[in-house]
């Protein structure tokens, strides 16, 4: 006899596929494409299996509506697919790349970003809360239904009229909160809520790091800063975001460098002073080794990007 659940699951998943396609192929140009449907929800489209493309991942649900993804964060590979989510509770370099998807049934993905404070007020007023566990920065999470739900209303509210775009997005959200906090991995959520004491200094660092990367590290200051020895500092950040601080911090510089120079108007050593570096040879090594391609491939105009 069908599992009703699995059947709702599974008739949820297909809506959304229906919608976000519908949504794609009238909002969008064709081919891959990432575009923004709503303050802090993103819908996206590929066609194919590429190399890892690194970027910044931020607090946020990416679930996959179709085909499969596979991030990459150090040393740790997290593979996802249809029906799943990549739960990302803390700012973190990663790479990214789809390992599912074609021109016929291309990959599609929607993020929804979390706000910590929304989760607190959420999590508060729950009269059954989870409590929060271990703090890890990505985990796998299985889609549930009511979850699925709350991501469709999204996705139509994004084709909605602007009054009902600006009402109805706060509850939206509000609602979607409560359901992650309700559902199986309803601790993984409360952590990014409510992270424990540990994590919480550790925020207080990479918030740091974030702000000043441009500057050179200083990785005692940073240790102070939170609460920890040097050598407790670099095991513990190791830890949580499987990077040294040394690594991230290259890292934000890099990808800021990329969103420089992807505008056009920037050139390679520009962008590599820009962003902290004292020698631009060196910042060009660094750059075609995080990105498989040399910066000045990254500037419009070249002649990879025709």
């Amino acid at each position: 006899m069908p599992d009703p659940a699995a059947t709702e699951t599974h008739a949820l998943l297909a809506a959304l596929r229906q919608q976000a396609q519908h949504w794609l192929t009238t909002q969008a140009s064709s081919g891959d494409t990432l575009r923004e449907l709503l303050p802090g929800v993103w819908l996206g489209r590929a066609s194919g299996a590429r190399v890892p493309s690194a970027a910044l991942y931020r607090p946020a649900l990416g679930a996959v509506l179709q085909g499969a993804k596979q991030v990459l964060a150090g040393d740790r590979v997290l593979d996802y697919r249809a029906g799943e989510a990549l739960l990302t509770r803390l700012p973190v370099p990663a790479r990214g790349v789809v390992t599912a998807g074609s021109r016929s049934t291309p990959f599609m993905g929607m993020v929804v970003e979390l706000d910590p404070a929304l989760l607190r007020e959420v999590l508060a007023q729950m009269r059954t809360a989870p409590a929060p566990d271990e703090m890890t920065v990505f985990s796998v999470v299985t889609l549930q239904a009511p979850v699925l739900d709350c991501l469709l209303r999204l996705l139509r509210l994004a084709v909605d009229n602007e009054d009902a775009r600006h009402l109805l997005l706060p509850s939206l959200q509000r609602e979607l909160a409560l359901r992650l906090l309700q559902g199986p991995d309803g601790a993984a959520v409360a952590a990014l809520a409510q992270p424990p004491p540990e994590a919480r200094r550790l925020g207080i660092a990479l918030r740091t790091l974030q702000r000043g990367f441009r500057q050179p590290l200083d990785v005692a200051a940073l240790a102070q800063r939170a609460g920890m020895s040097s050598s407790q500092f670099y095991r513990r950040f190791r830890k949580a975001t499987s990077l040294s601080p040394l690594q991230y911090h290259k890292q934000l510089r890099l990808l800021e460098a990329r969103r420089l120079l992807q505008q056009g108007d920037t050139s390679v050593a520009s962008a590599a002073f820009a962003v902290g570096y004292e020698s631009a040879s060196q910042f060009s090594r660094e750059y075609s080794r995080l990105f498989g391609q040399s910066p000045r491939h990254t500037v419009p105009g070249s002649r990879t990007d025709r």
